[in-house]
């Protein structure tokens, strides 16, 4: 299946001021017209302030779908230009309940694999100064979802996202935000999740804590 880049963005962290308060952050990204190179720990010339809590080779790359655009726009009564979630990929549709754990994806002449959903982050709030909207993900579970790079190389914003294979376990994006964020303490859950090798190593390691806290 393929599906259609609607906006390739990249940007620099950067320091801003919002209504008062400074914010150190790579989460403003601007669209490119131009084919940029893809390496393993993301797109040259985009980059991360938080590299605690972002970045690294499990979250090279994060991805949007277009689609919840319009929920957004309807929810707050305001217009949001891609890539309004910090997103380096705005995709066409694609959203979190149709991508799996370790879905292997071809993107441009890269080769891309989905290892966890992005964490709501209180920058949202602050860049569009919607203090709500963190929860408002939360909620939703319109968060996108990042990628680690199997295979380097350029991507070009009229490229397509296409899909290699499929993981096997079928765990979506979905299920694992909802079992963060609503069924902390379902240990099935956990477990199902723990059984994709291609789960990022933070997201892994913190489920496997989880877990013995539970038992």
């Amino acid at each position: 299946m393929n599906y259609q880049i609607v906006s390739l963005n990249i940007g620099t962290p950067n320091k801003y001021n919002f209504n008062g308060k400074n914010l150190h952050t790579g989460f403003i990204k601007k669209s490119t017209s131009k084919p940029v190179w893809l390496s393993k720990r993301g797109f040259e010339g985009d980059g991360q302030a938080d590299l605690k809590n972002h970045g690294g080779e499990d979250k090279a790359l994060l991805m949007y779908s277009f689609h919840h655009y319009k929920y957004w726009r309807a929810r707050y009564n305001r217009d949001f230009v891609a890539p309004a979630f910090g997103e380096n990929i705005t995709v066409d549709h694609l959203p979190e309940k149709e991508v799996h754990l370790g879905d292997t994806f071809k993107l441009g002449d890269a080769i891309i694999q989905v290892s966890q959903p992005r964490n709501p982050c209180y920058k949202i709030a602050e860049v569009h100064q919607i203090k709500d909207i963190p929860a408002v993900v939360t909620e939703t579970g319109f968060t996108g979802y990042y990628f680690r790079v199997l295979k380097e190389g350029y991507v070009a914003p009229n490229d397509e996202l296409t899909l290699i294979e499929t993981n096997p376990n079928q765990i979506t994006i979905s299920f694992v935000h909802q079992t963060l964020f609503c069924n902390k303490d379902d240990i099935d859950a956990i477990n199902q999740i723990l059984t994709v090798d291609a789960i990022a190593a933070t997201l892994r390691k913190s489920l496997e804590t989880k877990l013995v806290k539970l038992y």
